[in-house]
């Protein structure tokens, strides 16, 4: 098995999600190096108030720190399909320096309604929603990244700069990216600062893209569109 040192010795990022794990090993989880919670309220047991699950670790705060560990980063699929705007506003409320926004798209984002293929699976895609043919079982997502960051915030009331950190740098921090540290050999990704990766992108008070560049490229110029 991969322990914490292990782990950490080569970069992994250890992460609980898809799981029918109770809060007590979530607990365990975390002391043996595991620092994310994948597609949080998503394919794990929901909070109650006598067995809270994992999402019982954002909350505890005090507790982790009496056992010297942190409370693990979140990720979040923001497309007002998987969770429920309330569930958004208290995940984040509860811990909002653990927020990581993911999008959790499937190839037919962009595509439109009508059934499209995910692997060798049949998805009914219909508005925001795509479901596993003939089911209600959730496929996946078809909203874009920007469009979670702007439902974000309309959920959480957060300012523009608190939505667009959980979009750049609380995913690098989960990554161990947001910094140059020591024998590194990528630049830091996630901040706007000397000798970090060039990847950019400048949105419009509303988080509209306007335009996105790549290691210091322009990839993407929407002004050229207008």
């Amino acid at each position: 098995s991969l322990t914490q040192p292990s782990a950490n010795e080569h970069n992994v990022v250890v992460s609980c999600g898809h799981t029918g794990a109770t809060y007590e090993e979530g607990l365990q989880a975390i002391s043996h190096g595991a620092t994310l919670l994948t597609h949080l309220f998503n394919a794990m047991n929901p909070f109650h108030h006598r067995k809270p699950g994992l999402v019982g670790l954002l909350s505890s705060k005090s507790k982790l720190a009496s056992m010297g560990y942190q409370r693990p980063y979140f990720s979040l699929i923001v497309d007002g399909i998987h969770v429920h705007e309330s569930a958004v506003s208290m995940a984040y409320n509860s811990h909002p320096n653990g927020c990581v926004l993911v999008t959790d798209a499937m190839s037919a984002m962009g595509l439109g309604d009508g059934v499209h293929a995910l692997g060798d699976m049949s998805v009914n895609i219909k508005g925001d929603r795509a479901t596993l043919t003939g089911t209600d079982t959730l496929a996946g997502s078809v909203v874009s990244m920007d469009t979670c960051v702007r439902r974000f915030r309309k959920f959480t009331n957060c300012s523009i700069g608190e939505a667009l950190l959980c979009a750049t740098l609380h995913p690098a921090n989960v990554l161990n990216r947001s910094v140059m540290r020591e024998r590194a050999t990528e630049a830091p990704i996630g901040v706007l600062e000397i000798g970090a990766k060039a990847d950019l992108v400048v949105v419009t008070d509303e988080l509209d893209v306007v335009a996105t560049w790549v290691n210091g490229k322009i990839a993407y110029d929407g002004r050229k569109l207008l």
